[in-house]
This record gives structure tokens, C-alpha cells and sequence, in this order.
């Protein structure tokens, strides 16, 4: 069985039994599953890289904002379908990130590229609550 799998199941099994509440507390210490993610402040515009290793078509991936969190969604799917693996350390699957940027954004003049596997954002700083809104990706 996939190891992503396990996780899931292994998690959807520790919320029946320890609680909704107790679950939550959990995941702000443990790594999430996903992509990584590196979060950059700068004067004016927070910058987020993601690693997202193979995707070929860029709509699969969705990004959202609204305030001071960005939400990426998306399928990372295996190229390798001909091999068993020995060693699977990259994530493969579903995913949902919701990234705390540690300030207010807006989507207007925002950005966002695919390039050799990374996913560059570039999210204005605002000074004020912003409503929910999608973000285009450009490939390359």
C-alpha cells in the first residue's frame, strides 16, 4: 500500500478516536503531508515556493487567498507506473495546504509561475481583509 495512503487512513482513524479538537492541536506539530514550502517576506510582497516535481499540466494545481492564507490544492501523480519503488520519498497524491503567510495579502497584482518543478507565488502585502479569490498560474 502507497505510504500517503497509510497516512490518510492512519489519520482518518485518530480523529474517530481522539476527537476533532485533539487532531488540530496535533498537525500544528507534526510536518504535514504535501508539498514543501518555503515562505519569504519581503517590503511589499510575500514570495511562497512550492515543490512540485513533474506536474504537466498546471490547471491541476488551484491556489486561492483570503487574508493571510493561501490555500494550494492539487494532484502530484507518479511518472513512474512501470517500476516498483524501492525507496518513495517524494509526495504522490491529493493534496490541500493551507499556509499561514504571517500577514494580510491581496490577489490583485498578484502572480504565480511553473518553472522546472517549483511553483513561484508573488502575493502583494495589504493592509486590510481581503474576500477569497483564485490566482492563475502561468507555465514557465
Amino acid at each position: 500500500m502507497d505510504p500517503n495512503q497509510n497516512f490518510i487512513k492512519w489519520s482518518e482513524m485518530a480523529k474517530k478516536f481522539l476527537g476533532e479538537d485533539f487532531w488540530s492541536d496535533v498537525m500544528d506539530v507534526i510536518p504535514t503531508s504535501g508539498p514543501k514550502v518555503d515562505v519569504y517576506h519581503g517590503d511589499y510582497e510575500v514570495l511562497v515556493l512550492v515543490d512540485l516535481p513533474g506536474v504537466e499540466d498546471i490547471s491541476q494545481i488551484q491556489l486561492r487567498v483570503q487574508d493571510d492564507t493561501l490555500m494550494i490544492r492539487g494532484r502530484l501523480n507518479s511518472r513512474k507506473t512501470h517500476y516498483e519503488p524501492v525507496i518513495q520519498e517524494r509526495y504522490i497524491g491529493d493534496f490541500e495546504r493551507n499556509i499561514e503567510l504571517g500577514t494580510n495579502v491581496t490577489q490583485k497584482n498578484s502572480s504565480a509561475r511553473y518553472r522546472k518543478g517549483v511553483l513561484e507565488i508573488h502575493l502583494p502585502k495589504s493592509d486590510r481583509e481581503s474576500y477569497r479569490s483564485s490566482i492563475r498560474i502561468r507555465d514557465r
